[in-house]
């Protein structure tokens, strides 16, 4: 991909859903892809984030059970004094579990700020750039 490529598919010319749950849920279904597609699984749960996820994007759940799950991946990188941690394998597993379960219906801002944080933990777990990317210009409708 040559950088005027990148430029015209970066987060910020993502046309999102008026709607900020339809645009929410949509979001999470790509991240869910990805998580998918690279085989990335949760272990050392009660409740999988991405069963969780999946479950709000069907409409069987409402965003506060996943908000309050969010807490429990908190408490985990806190319980490791890893706030500041980007090495171990668990805390980035934590740290997507919250891309997936620490969001807002409310708050469309945060969106593009939560699909880039997911990337570059993508990257942090050593996860080839290009093909979250890829997956992203096939998911996504821009601008």
């Amino acid at each position: 991909m040559n950088p005027d490529d990148f430029k015209k598919f970066n987060i910020g010319s993502i046309i999102r859903a008026t709607e900020s749950s339809a645009a929410l849920k949509h979001q999470l279904g790509f991240l869910i892809k990805v998580l998918q597609e690279l085989d990335i699984q949760f272990s050392d749960c009660e409740q999988d984030p991405l069963r969780l996820a999946k479950a709000y994007v069907a409409g069987e759940i409402p965003v506060e059970r996943c908000k309050a799950q969010a807490a429990v991946w908190w408490a985990k990188i806190d319980e490791q004094g890893a706030l500041r941690g980007f090495k171990d394998r668990e805390v980035l597993q934590a740290r997507l579990a919250i891309c997936l379960l620490a969001n807002d219906e409310d708050d469309l801002s945060v969106l593009g700020d939560n699909l880039s944080w997911f990337l570059e933990v993508l990257g942090f777990l050593n996860v080839e750039p290009m093909k979250p990317i890829a997956m992203m210009r096939e998911y996504f409708e821009f601008k």
